[in-house]
């Protein structure tokens, strides 16, 4: 056998630019919109049920439904600091800067003699939606 298609791992990288900066941050800001409106419509629903807690003396179903609503409220307050410190990070990187975005695959054809690390060293550079690069590593790899 001379050759053989192997399925190899690609590591998609997005060059960061001004304008990735604006759009990533005008995303999270929107995020945390609508995480304050899901917290200010949750303090609302546990005060109304701090009321009826009164009213029903304590009524375990109720408390049942504070804890509940406590919790949720919670994890969207730890989720909306997420957001912010991600919101920092993106303050902090430089343009030019690259950040790995995702891994995908995809088929190469391996022949003998081939140099294995540019076989697997493959990277595709993203900037503003567009791929500007791909990178192998390695000098005699594969097509593909």
């Amino acid at each position: 056998m001379e050759s053989l298609t192997l399925i190899r791992p690609v590591v998609v990288k997005l060059r960061v630019t001004e304008e990735y900066k604006r759009a990533a941050a005008a995303e999270i800001q929107e995020a945390i919109r609508h995480l304050d409106a899901e917290l200010a419509h949750l303090e609302f629903q546990e005060k109304r049920l701090a009321q009826e807690a009164e009213k029903a003396d304590k009524n375990p179903a109720v408390l049942a439904a504070r804890h509940r609503l406590g919790e949720e409220k919670n994890k969207k307050t730890e989720a909306r600091q997420k957001l912010l410190e991600k919101l920092k990070e993106i303050g902090r990187v430089q343009p030019g800067t690259e950040l790995a975005f995702a891994r995908m695959e995809g088929p190469v054809q391996l022949k003998v003699g081939d140099d294995w690390a540019g076989i697997l060293g493959v990277e595709v550079i993203v900037q503003d939606g567009v791929v500007v690069e791909i990178r192998q590593r390695g000098s005699a790899g594969g097509g593909g």
